[in-house]
């Protein structure tokens, strides 16, 4: 894939493509600009999302991607060959990520230049011969989009060897060409959060987050303060005693009920995870060890014949043996 990026000079001019000349003919990309303004997508795609998607999500891969082809000119020079398959995947992610990026800021128009009308013509007739309607295809791309496992892309595609329009999804940001060399990209949805989560503030599923509560809410975390999704925290309970710990025993001894307990206050504490995996509120187990599902020592249960702790330095109680008396 690296190799026909580095090949194919005619066929990337509409990606942004830039030649650096070198001593080996380097070929990097650019951003590419956008065919309309950032806010002439509104109502339905916000300014601001457009704005930080284009020059930020999109800049990144490219940045990553150059660097990568750079890595990659370097290693074939050495003759490095571990160097060059290693940089496979990241030349596949940022490189894909280019790709498809580019084709979607192409799929999207405002409603001053046909944006949002349904298709028609060839199109049209095409969907309806492979779908039915147009609106069972909105159906099966929401499926398909709601199905994906994680982050990736639902693409309308035309599979040029079965001569129909199908609908197929890449994961991360795979190129459709993964899936196929005989399917055309003709609509590509990102399905990544970074497309739409700063407006709606929602996760998948429709809508809902995964306890299916509606809409996500933020908490501020308890140790750090930062916001973070309340379906995300890591929620605790620290049980605290209305009075003194020598209150207590003083009111324990004077009390004509066994066993009476006085009413404890429960702060409710919530972490973000990475207070909560450094706080050590949670315990993260090892990649040797996170096969062992047996809680850690200090939370499993004393049994009733095991044996206690006697007095500070001497040995363990016997079990059923009563407790030495207080002076």
């Amino acid at each position: 894939m690296a190799l026909l990026a580095l090949a194919a000079r005619k066929s990337l001019t509409g990606l942004g493509f830039q030649n650096l000349l070198g001593a080996r003919g380097l070929q990097t990309f650019s951003l590419p600009d956008l065919p309309y303004d950032y806010g002439a997508l509104e109502p339905a795609i916000s300014a601001e999302i457009m704005q930080i998607h284009h020059q930020k999500h999109h800049q990144t891969y490219i940045t990553n991607y150059n660097k990568a082809l750079e890595q990659l000119d370097a290693a074939i020079s050495k003759g490095d060959a571990s160097a060059v398959v290693k940089l496979q995947s990241a030349i596949k992610f940022n490189g894909g990520g280019h790709v498809n990026h580019s084709i979607f800021w192409n799929n999207l128009a405002p409603v001053n230049q046909g944006g949002g009308e349904a298709p028609h013509a060839s199109l049209g007739w095409a969907i309806d011969q492979s779908f039915g309607s147009f609106d069972a295809l909105i159906a099966k791309v929401n499926a398909e989009g709601a199905g994906l496992q994680g982050s990736g892309w639902v693409w309308l595609a035309l599979d040029k060897e079965l001569k129909k329009l199908v609908v197929e999804t890449t994961a991360n940001q795979d190129p459709l060409v993964t899936k196929g060399a005989s399917l055309v990209p003709l609509l590509g949805i990102d399905v990544w959060e970074h497309a739409y989560y700063l407006q709606t503030f929602k996760r998948r599923n429709g809508g809902r987050n995964k306890h299916g509560r509606g809409h996500t809410k933020f908490i501020r975390c308890s140790n750090c303060g930062k916001c973070c999704p309340k379906d995300k925290a890591i929620k605790r309970f620290l049980v605290r005693n209305i009075v003194e710990q020598a209150a207590v025993r003083d009111v324990q001894e004077a009390c004509v009920y066994e066993q009476y307990t006085l009413p404890k206050l429960y702060a409710k504490m919530q972490y973000c995870v990475s207070c909560a995996i450094h706080s050590h509120v949670v315990r993260v187990r090892s990649r040797t060890n996170r096969r062992n599902r047996e809680p850690p020592q200090r939370f499993i249960r004393r049994r009733d014949d095991a044996p206690r702790p006697g007095a500070p330095g001497a040995g363990p109680r016997p079990a059923g043996a009563a407790a030495p008396a207080r002076t």
